[in-house]
């Protein structure tokens, strides 16, 4: 039963983290990204209330310490990677 809970948790964790992957790449074009700062506002707060739904489930024990860290730690590196490309880009637009 616990090891049902813990995948069923993961499963959830990772579904949402996959939404917030598909709004950034999918619903906001570059254009949008580049000029609108509230994107960034967006997206730090998705950001923060996944984190918190991570601890909750690391802190019920539905999830390790180390998952809960692996699915924080890679979908900031994506979104950072997807802000570094796009400013990148923006740059060479400039220059």
């Amino acid at each position: 039963m616990e090891k049902t809970k813990s995948n069923k948790a993961l499963t959830v964790l990772k579904t949402d983290a996959k939404k917030i992957r598909q709004e950034l790449f999918g619903q906001f074009d570059e254009l949008c990204l580049m000029q609108c700062p509230i994107v960034e506002e967006i997206m730090d707060t998705q950001m923060l209330v996944f984190s918190r739904e991570v601890d909750f489930a690391k802190r019920c024990d539905l999830i390790s310490k180390e998952t809960a860290l692996m699915l924080i730690n890679d979908l900031s590196l994506e979104i950072e990677a997807f802000y570094q490309e796009i400013t990148k880009k923006q740059t060479q637009q400039k220059g």
